[in-house]
């Protein structure tokens, strides 16, 4: 560098690394990134704080949290007009200037849509936890204006489902043209009620499966609630002695999938399709020919109807809300209601119900069950 530099020389010699220093401090992908300080008090600012949070980090799952960055980056760089008639981003706003008429403003930009209601519900959230980490921050007499702003209906679009017939359907064809980790992914979202996004990043491993520790069930993880479960495979009859397993037909399917890696469902070299569109994407291509080919197979096939029809036959088989959830790991009822179709049998069911003229309900096992002889 030199001998004798001046101070203005050392600076300017200095500059570039401390700017790029500063770049790295401030950098969301650095785990020990600090705010920006210019910045301090603005919704952006509130936003980089709270996603760092506790309040956020133990309340909001792994798999949920892009979502949340997502939603926050596209509230801070909505644009809204200004008493003077200008516009700015939201983002550089000072939190004490978002009164109630501002947030109106805001959820109006996007309306009567499931973003719109994202954008209410994780601004109310951040504003509540916050404030008492931040006080001399918010406003005083409104201390949370999002409690202020109505939520406007939405017609929302009711999702399809397949029976069990079509997931099969499917399934052996899938296997018939030697696909048959598409086959095992349609199985895992029926019979055990798996996201799609949990099969393609690898939740079904095959280490789960009629393990050492647990060889008469299959062990699976929801990673959007990270909620483990274990699914019996077969029990003994205590009456006659038999074993009676549960999932003969998807235990099949599972025989003729290739272990192509230690997911149950991944892609020929090993690799995880991921919780992307690409596992999506062969699925429908693969029901699109199975259906040029005359087999029973919709059209918008999906893992995602295959996992609703599976919700759907826990009603219709007459489960309780209790034992469903049991099953399907929805933390809560309302999240757990939302996916059993209202289907005629279901009504007509309801409608003998109503004027005494249905049996007992019948148990699964004599429905889906099948005795393979007694056990030695």
């Amino acid at each position: 560098m030199g001998k004798n530099l001046s101070q203005q020389e050392l600076k300017d010699a200095a500059g570039v690394w401390n700017d790029r220093l500063e770049q790295w401090r401030t950098e969301k992908g650095n785990a020990r990134a600090e705010p920006d300080m210019s910045r301090y008090g603005t919704v952006e600012w509130l936003v980089d704080v709270y996603l760092k949070h506790s309040s956020f980090l133990e309340r909001v799952g792994e798999f949920s949290r892009p979502d949340y960055d997502r939603i926050f980056a596209r509230v801070c760089d909505t644009m809204i007009e200004k008493p003077d008639g200008t516009k700015a981003r939201v983002g550089v706003a000072k939190i004490a200037n978002i009164a109630v008429s501002t947030a109106e403003k805001i959820y109006a930009e996007f309306g009567a849509t499931r973003t719109g209601e994202k954008v209410l519900t994780y601004c109310k959230a951040m504003w509540a936890r916050m404030k008492p980490h931040h006080p001399q921050l918010f406003r005083s007499d409104t201390p949370n204006p999002w409690e202020g702003v109505t939520l406007r209906r939405r017609v929302k679009k009711k999702k399809g489902h397949v029976d069990r017939e079509t997931v099969y359907a499917f399934a052996n064809g899938a296997i018939e043209h030697g696909r048959g980790e598409l086959a095992a992914a349609a199985v895992l979202a029926f019979e055990w009620l798996m996201r799609p996004s949990s099969i393609g990043a690898g939740y079904a491993p095959w280490t789960g499966y009629r393990a050492s520790d647990h060889p008469d069930k299959i062990r699976i993880k929801h990673r959007k609630t990270d909620q483990l479960a274990l699914h019996p495979l077969e029990y003994l009859d205590d009456e006659t002695g038999d074993l009676v397993k549960l999932y003969e037909d998807a235990e099949k399917v599972l025989s003729q999938a290739p272990r192509y890696g230690t997911s149950i469902v991944c892609k020929k070299n090993g690799v995880l399709f991921g919780d992307g569109t690409f596992l999506a994407h062969e699925v429908r291509e693969m029901a699109d020919k199975l259906r040029e080919e005359g087999k029973p197979v919709p059209e918008g096939f999906s893992l995602d109807k295959c996992r609703h029809g599976g919700m759907t036959e826990l009603e219709e088989m007459g489960l309780t809300e209790g034992q469903g959830r049991v099953l399907s790991k929805h933390k809560t009822a309302a999240a757990y209601r939302g996916y059993a179709k209202e289907t005629e049998k279901r009504v007509l069911e309801a409608t003998k119900a109503r004027f005494g003229h249905s049996e007992q309900p019948k148990n699964m096992n004599e429905i889906k069950g099948r005795k393979i002889g007694k056990k030695a």
